[in-house]
């Protein structure tokens, strides 16, 4: 009997133990959805060692030979909308079969997948939706229920209009993705000297804003018609060149401002400001973002034309 065993590359990274391709291991596994395997497929399951598998769901170790290592990386695709979240896509980038790996390594691939024999006696965990995923999946589907509700009021016609104008006037100029749902959109001028901007509306009960992002500077809109159209407006300031970055340094902080300015002169200012960390000796620790920040200095955005 042969089963899959995915092994996350967190995981692997972490403290994984070394594969080779005919040598004896112990895997501990939990069952995935069977729905998703090909009829033909080995059964598969996923390895996990660091206790983060609900009590509700069955988990034990077993033992076999493994039979083949495969190297796997997926696409990664970043979700439209203000905030730099990546997710990984379904289309495989890249793998290869590999002899082996040594402990804590992945060959230089996202993760791993391990074909692995088994005594045909050998009993195997049972796939089990727990309370917890369940609860997970009910939750998903009220906020797509919301989000198809925010997406159908009076705003929602409104951002989707904003959506559908950008990709008509600047999809020549610029990338344009948009969230299924329709509440997030991310604009990339393809010129690197160009500002860009993104926004979602949110969907969460009890919390409706629109987050913009213009440049580095991150803005909060109330989620109305009125400043649906400001936000209309800072699209054409991006889109224009009217974008300014500006950063003040003193001893114990830096201030960051972005300033978009409107066709008719009227600004919005998005500013933040950052004490870096102290080790001593004159070293100071800070994110690479805020150094690149700084380094670039005062400055404004090209035009996408």
């Amino acid at each position: 009997m042969r089963i899959e065993v995915v092994v996350s590359g967190w995981e692997q990274h972490c403290c994984g133990k070394a594969y080779r391709r005919g040598e004896t291991t112990t895997v501990s596994i939990v069952a995935l959805d069977p729905a998703q395997t090909a009829p033909d497929a080995p059964a598969r399951f996923l390895e996990e060692h660091h206790g983060q598998t609900p009590a509700d769901v069955p988990q034990w170790d077993v033992t076999g030979t493994v039979a083949r290592v495969t190297g796997v990386s997926y696409e990664q695709r970043r979700r439209p909308g203000p905030h730099p979240v990546f997710e990984r896509g379904d289309a495989i980038a890249s793998s290869a079969e590999l002899d082996g790996v040594d402990a804590r390594e992945t060959g230089g691939y996202g993760e791993l997948l391990l074909l692995i024999d088994l005594d045909d006696d050998t009993a195997l965990p049972a796939y089990v939706v727990s309370d917890e995923s369940r609860a997970a999946a009910e939750r998903a589907a009220r906020e797509q229920e919301r989000a198809a509700q925010l997406r159908a009021d009076s705003l929602g016609r409104l951002l989707d209009t904003i959506a559908d104008d950008a990709l008509a006037a600047y999809s020549t100029v610029a990338t344009i993705e948009q969230s299924e749902e329709g509440a997030a959109v991310t604009i990339e001028p393809l010129s690197a000297q160009g500002a860009s901007i993104s926004w979602a509306r949110s969907t969460y009960a009890g919390s409706d804003l629109i987050s913009v992002k213009v440049g580095e500077g991150q803005f909060s809109l109330d989620a109305d018609v009125e400043h649906a159209f400001e936000l209309r407006e800072m699209l054409a300031a991006a889109a224009a060149g009217r974008v300014h970055e500006k950063v003040r340094r003193s001893e114990e902080s830096t201030e960051f401002e972005t300033v978009v300015e409107s066709a008719d002169g009227r600004t919005w200012t998005a500013s933040t400001t950052y004490a870096p960390l102290r080790m001593g000796n004159g070293v100071v620790m800070m994110p690479g973002v805020i150094g690149s920040r700084i380094q670039a200095g005062d400055h404004g955005y090209e035009a996408w034309t």
